[in-house]
């Protein structure tokens, strides 16, 4: 009995170590190779061109930036040449957006992030659930931590579609994706756990109009793209737009960029030019040297960036930007977006202006933040939340088969020891 008990605590001894062990090795990148020396910025965008040129499928535009300035660029298309004033759906990097409009509404004082979002809205009110509604505030909104059910798809409306108002899209989308709620509800305990929710932001969308009396679109412009002298972002597709950059799908055959109800969560357009000025200007020390304008104080970039969500006791989101890698200063922040045969990514170091920007169409997977990924790792040294999570499978096969080694060993030494 005694060699049992002992047996059993050198296996659970064991393991926990080596499962501890492996997932260290994956949260700190140990196993894994940039694809170039930290400050080699040379071989880096030499190795990303490669790649980009050998994967792209429709067209794709990409920026690497050095302390605030643009050091690498590439453009590529099969179809209307793209560059750097080319404009691409960007999807949820609105989300990013609209959470600096709402900064800029608390630093004018017309709204508290941790006040009941019930108090800001009158045209609409979530619906009665077995939780508190009250719980429910523009900070965990943000967060993605409001217990608001996911799943709405935004497929957005074709061009000779009658855009479903904002209220009633609220209550029951139009263009959900199949077998889904289509709602905007209370499901979860808001504050307990982090469920990524396009509806959330659908939510501060009716927010900001109801505090600014207007239009969504027409708030962005005030509060963010005049200041900043944005010239080519917009929410809502511009067909006319000269500069708007083909949409590729399956097999590099043309598609039309949908209309959307859903604007905050995913329905702004940009090119590389303004998504720069609007990454500079979270970064105070770039935008000085780079004389962008920098809306937001110190106190609402950190708040911002502070860690709102966990998963698996890893940071990952904070009040409108995700939080992709840790540093010495804080983490690698940005946001990603993704449609079918789109993805858009901002990715950058808060602190010194390092950061890199990609928009794609024609490629199903996720290419833009498949790239940005090598230039995290590159960065940090660190896996991003998306590279962890990805390889998660293989570091439970790996504990797995370690279990079953060390249970081995410990049989095969008894064995011997009778012997």
């Amino acid at each position: 009995m005694k060699k049992l008990l002992l047996s059993v605590l050198v296996v659970v001894t064991l393991s926990a170590g080596w499962g501890a062990l492996r997932f260290t090795a994956l949260v700190n990148g140990w196993l894994l190779s940039p694809w170039a020396e930290q400050h080699d910025s040379e071989a880096f965008s030499n190795r990303l061109k490669q790649e980009v040129e050998s994967e792209y499928k429709g067209n794709a535009v990409y920026a690497v930036i050095e302390q605030g300035k643009v050091a690498h660029t590439h453009f590529l298309s099969v179809g209307k040449p793209v560059d750097e004033q080319s404009v691409f759906g960007v999807a949820s990097v609105g989300k990013w957006v609209t959470a600096m409009a709402v900064m800029r509404l608390v630093e004018q004082g017309k709204l508290d992030i941790d006040t009941p979002v019930s108090q800001y809205t009158t045209r609409w009110q979530l619906p009665k659930s077995e939780f508190d509604n009250n719980l429910v505030t523009l900070r965990r909104l943000l967060s993605h931590t409001a217990g608001i059910e996911d799943g709405l798809g935004h497929n957005g409306f074709a061009p000779n579609e009658a855009i479903q108002p904002l209220t009633e899209h609220l209550t029951l989308a139009a263009d959900a994706d199949p077998g889904v709620q289509a709602r905007v509800a209370v499901t979860k305990m808001p504050g307990e756990s982090w469920d990524y929710s396009g509806g959330s932001y659908n939510l501060i969308q009716l927010v900001i109009e109801e505090v600014t009396q207007g239009d969504f679109q027409t708030a962005m412009q005030s509060l963010l793209f005049e200041p900043l002298g944005l010239e080519n972002t917009y929410f809502q597709v511009n067909r006319d737009d000269p500069m708007l950059a083909e949409y590729f799908g399956e097999g590099q055959q043309a598609r039309v960029y949908p209309n959307y109800t859903s604007l905050a969560a995913t329905g702004l357009y940009s090119n590389l030019n303004d998504m720069l000025k609007l990454m500079l200007a979270n970064v105070p020390k770039a935008s000085n040297t780079q004389k962008i304008t920098s809306l937001l104080s110190k106190d609402s970039l950190a708040q911002m960036r502070q860690p709102e969500a966990f998963v698996g006791g890893q940071p990952i989101w904070g009040a409108g930007v995700m939080l992709f890698a840790p540093i010495d200063t804080g983490f690698i922040v940005g946001h990603g977006g993704k449609s079918p045969y789109l993805n858009a990514t901002v990715r950058f170091n808060p602190k010194n202006g390092d950061g890199f920007i990609m928009f794609q169409t024609g490629n199903d997977e996720a290419f833009a933040s498949n790239m940005a990924t090598q230039w995290t790792l590159w960065k940090t040294g660190k896996p991003d939340i998306y590279l962890v999570n990805n390889r998660m499978d293989s570091v439970f096969l790996d504990v797995l088969i370690g279990v079953i080694v060390i249970i081995l060993s410990v049989i095969v030494f008894w064995l011997w020891r009778r012997k």
